[in-house]
C-alpha cells in the first residue's frame, strides 16, 4: 500500500528512553510530506498538460477523405482504392505517454526510498536502544560489584572493631579485677594496722 502525505504527517513513533529527538523527527516528516505534496501537485499538472496536448494533437490529425471517383464511360469501371480507417479520438487520447510512465516510476522509487529510510530509522533507533540497555546493564553490574566490595570491606572492618572492642572489654575486666584485688589487699593491710594499734 502506498504511503500518503496524510500518513506521513500523522505518523507517530514510539517513544523510548534516549531515542531520537521527537521535534527533529516531526520536522523531518513535515518537510518530507511538503515535498511529496508538491511533487504530487506537479505530477497532476503535468498529467493535465499531457492530456490537453494529446487532445489538441487529436484535433490536428487530418482526417483522410476518399478521393472522388470519376465514372467514365469505359467498358469496365476502375477499382476504387479502399480508404484507410482513421483511429477513433478516444484511442489517440489514451495512448500511453512515456513521460507519464517515467513519473510513475519516479514516485515508485520515491515511495521505496521513503520506506527504506523509515525502516533504517527504526533499525537505528532499535540499535541505539539495545546499546543503551547494554550499557545500563554493564553500569548496573559494575555498581553491584562495587557495592559487594564495599560491603565486604565494611564487614571486615566491623569484625576488626568487634575484636578490638572485645580486647578493650577484656582489658577493662582484667584491670578491674586487679584493682579490686589491690583494694582488698589494702583493706587487709589497714585492718592489720588497726589490730596493731589497739
Amino acid at each position: 500500500m502506498a504511503i500518503t502525505v496524510r500518513e506521513i504527517r500523522d505518523k507517530d513513533f514510539t517513544r523510548q528512553v534516549r531515542g531520537y529527538n521527537v521535534d527533529e523527527v516531526d520536522e523531518f516528516l513535515d518537510e518530507l510530506a511538503d515535498q511529496m505534496d508538491t511533487l504530487i501537485r506537479e505530477n497532476r499538472d503535468m498529467l493535465n498538460q499531457l492530456q490537453s496536448a494529446a487532445e489538441a494533437s487529436v484535433k490536428e490529425v487530418p482526417v483522410a477523405t476518399p478521393e472522388p471517383v470519376v465514372v467514365q464511360s469505359a467498358p469496365a469501371p476502375a477499382p476504387v482504392a479502399p480508404v484507410a480507417p482513421v483511429a477513433p479520438v478516444s484511442q489517440v487520447a489514451e495512448a500511453p505517454q512515456p513521460d507519464v510512465m517515467e513519473d510513475t516510476g519516479y514516485f515508485k522509487n520515491l515511495e521505496t526510498t521513503l520506506r527504506e529510510t523509515l525502516l533504517n530509522a527504526q533499525r537505528i533507533a532499535d540499535e541505539t536502544v539495545a546499546e543503551a540497555r547494554k550499557k545500563a546493564n554493564q553500569m548496573l553490574a559494575n555498581a553491584e560489584e562495587k557495592a559487594s566490595a564495599i560491603t565486604a570491606a565494611a564487614k571486615v572492618e566491623a569484625e576488626a572493631a568487634r575484636a578490638e572492642a572485645e580486647e578493650v572489654r577484656n582489658a577493662c575486666e582484667e584491670y578491674r579485677g586487679r584493682f579490686l584485688r589491690l583494694v582488698e589487699d589494702q583493706m587487709h593491710v589497714l585492718k592489720a594496722d588497726e589490730d596493731l594499734f589497739k
